[in-house]
């Protein structure tokens, strides 16, 4: 397939009516109504990598089709391939450069990106290849779940890494075993984004069938260590993510067959790891594929 050029990617992707905005006359004559439609099924894969796009709340950016065109906001675009971009909202001129140079003004085709806000990961995730710390990997998952199938887009990035030490384990409530001195510990602060979130029948609460367990650690070499606290703290994943998927009356959400969901949550899992060696944590990716790919390692550090 023959491969687009930056620029020429950027010009595709640029939604040119979300972009204008009626700030003197000449604009206002400028302005033109379009049928448009969103499609929550389209994937965007670059580099063979899948990409998710969010707003700061986590909903999900979709593609817009119009005319038989399919459009992205010009911000989302940029970012991703590397783009410099600003907005000069008094001559309603978007400015591109090849070395990313922008000012801080923004251009209001999404929200702005954070400078701290992690890149996408190019690794395959693999033990050979992990997820580098701080970087961020998407994936689709398509999985049973009880007496239904769920489906989802997933981000998922290891933001922070502290050690943690059994008497503090202690501290926060948990039984510790006399074995614990073999091992090591640390206090792995992760981010997740769910989007594109559905069931093809039932009703379930909103988080369980969208939650990627934590499987455990694992060295290079293979050595594993199978499970990890990621619950009963406060600021614990899977907390945070009952936080995340709450009403506005406080109680959990349910997902009902042909809706859509999308939703973001941060939290923290108490982790073994070998001592004396690299570690990676081990996030099950898609209960549907073989033992093998079932996986994604993340480096902690």
């Amino acid at each position: 397939m023959k491969k687009l050029s930056k620029l020429s990617l950027i010009v595709t992707g640029v939604l040119i009516t979300s972009l204008v905005t009626v700030s003197s006359v000449w604009a206002y004559n400028a302005l033109r109504k379009v049928d448009a439609t969103a499609n929550d099924n389209i994937k965007i894969y670059y580099d063979g990598q899948l990409k998710s796009f969010t707003e700061e709340d986590g909903s999900k950016i979709s593609p817009v089709i119009i005319n038989g065109r399919t459009y992205l906001p010009l911000r989302a675009i940029a970012d991703l391939v590397g783009i410099g971009i600003e907005w000069d909202g008094a001559t309603q001129t978007i400015n591109l450069s090849s070395n990313k140079q922008s000012n801080n003004t923004p251009v209001p085709t999404s929200a702005p990106k954070s400078t701290s806000a992690p890149v996408s990961s190019k690794s395959k995730g693999t033990l050979q290849d992990p997820v580098k710390l701080g970087e961020a990997y998407s994936w689709s998952a398509k999985e049973e779940y009880l007496d239904t199938i769920a489906s989802a887009d997933y981000t998922f990035v290891v933001k922070k890494v502290e050690p943690i030490t059994v008497e503090q384990i202690a501290a926060l409530g948990f039984k510790t075993d006399a074995d614990d001195y073999k091992f090591d510990y640390v206090m792995v602060t992760c981010e997740t984004s769910v989007s594109n979130a559905k069931i093809e029948s039932g009703t379930y609460y909103l988080g369980l069938p969208f939650y990627r367990d934590v499987w455990g650690s694992k060295t290079p070499s293979g050595h594993s260590i199978i499970g990890g606290t990621d619950y009963g703290f406060e600021g614990s994943m899977n907390d945070m993510l009952d936080e995340a998927t709450k009403d506005s009356e406080g109680y959990l959400k349910k997902i009902n067959a042909g809706e859509v969901h999308n939703f973001k949550y941060e939290g923290k899992v108490i982790l073994p790891i070998t001592k004396g060696q690299e570690n990676y944590l081990v996030i099950v990716k898609d209960e549907s594929l073989d033992y093998s790919d079932k996986f994604i390692y993340f480096a902690l550090k």
